[in-house]
């Protein structure tokens, strides 16, 4: 089963290659395993990869990122940036293999703001992702990394498997809500339950005005920072969006309905039939199996209560059953369905 979203005990594995003699074991908090550039051979880095809930590389130049199994890319990684090369031959040298794959579950960590900004623009990282070190020598960066790791594993903890099914679905539905409009007409996304943010960076920005509304106010302030081109809202008492009619193309929830009772599902539901264009798709990303499990909705009462909340103004557009890494079962699911109507402005 994959973890949960819950707090984990951290258990990192440092790739420190050949800082190996720099990074003693004794001298860093927690409980982590410190790999040279002898360990890193396919049976021996999967060994070490078992149960690890990061993989801290030190040395970037000597880590066999293309022998990295898809598996082992469900543990979240944290990448070194060497201060002494610029981001330009970064870049070149490591580019879309490797920055490009670094989604919101992963860090980046550098001493050097101008090497951070020079990378960060390219790959729509953000500020959340970033983990500001004094200094790069092996031992520190490898302490500061560890500490920041601590500290985000008191909390809760998205497992990183989870989220690279649940972007591999998500990804061509938002493509196909965006259709074939041309590139300067921009597009209106609206995620209720936005927490930090992190679906924001599917997103081009230059394309999309994006917009939030979260249950916590921590969360919102976080997806502010992360995003300052976005509109994040806290969302108020009785559910009711602060949304004009039909102002977004998309409106989408992942995992946040079965929190809610049937009533405040029903009214969340309605608020985004209600600020959703006519032709525009609403999603659902739930776990809908049936049976005595956390965190499940039966799918045969959302649909009901997807009509009752529409009037059954809607039509089914895609629907895709989840399976995550190591269920023996589907227990997910994502439901598109568009708007039917008539547009109330012109």
């Amino acid at each position: 089963m994959p973890r949960k979203e819950t707090a984990v005990n951290p258990r990192p594995v440092i790739y420190a290659g050949r800082f190996a003699d720099e990074v003693p074991t004794a001298k860093l908090p927690g409980d982590c395993e410190v790999l040279d550039d002898w360990s890193v051979l396919p049976f021996r880095l999967a060994e070490a990869l078992e149960d690890a809930t990061a993989l801290v590389v030190l040395d970037l130049f000597s880590f066999p990122f293309e022998s990295i199994t898809e598996e082992q890319r469900d543990v979240p990684l944290v990448v070194v940036l060497p201060s002494d090369f610029d981001a330009p031959f970064l870049n070149t040298v490591f580019g879309e293999p490797l920055f490009g794959t670094l989604g919101p579950l992963d860090h980046v960590a550098t001493a050097d703001p101008a090497l951070w900004e020079g990378l960060r623009r390219g790959y729509r990282w953000t500020d959340g992702q970033r983990i500001e070190l004094d200094s790069d020598r092996p031992v520190e960066a490898a302490a500061r990394v560890l500490a920041r790791l601590e500290e985000e594993a008191a909390g809760t903890v998205l497992d990183k498997a989870v989220y690279r099914v649940r972007a591999g679905v998500l990804g061509p539905q938002f493509v196909a809500a965006r259709g074939v409009r041309a590139e300067d007409v921009p597009f209106d996304a609206l995620e209720v339950g936005v927490g930090s943010g992190r679906w924001a960076s599917s997103f081009d920005p230059a394309a999309t005005r994006f917009a939030g509304l979260g249950f916590t106010e921590g969360l919102v302030e976080a997806a502010i920072a992360d995003f300052p081109g976005g509109r994040f809202d806290l969302i108020g008492d009785g559910f009711a969006f602060p949304h004009a009619d039909e102002s977004f193309d998309l409106a989408f929830a992942v995992s946040v309905l079965h929190h809610q009772p049937a009533a405040s599902k029903k009214t969340l539901i309605s608020e985004m039939w209600r600020v959703a264009r006519p032709g525009g798709r609403l999603m659902f990303l739930e776990d809908f199996v049936a049976g005595d499990l956390e965190h499940v909705v039966s799918i045969q009462k959302f649909v009901d209560l997807v009509l009752e909340a529409t009037a059954g103004r809607v039509i089914l557009e895609h629907f895709e059953a989840l399976r995550y890494p190591r269920d023996p079962y589907f227990r997910g699911g994502l439901i598109s369905l568009s708007k039917v109507g008539t547009p109330q402005t012109w």
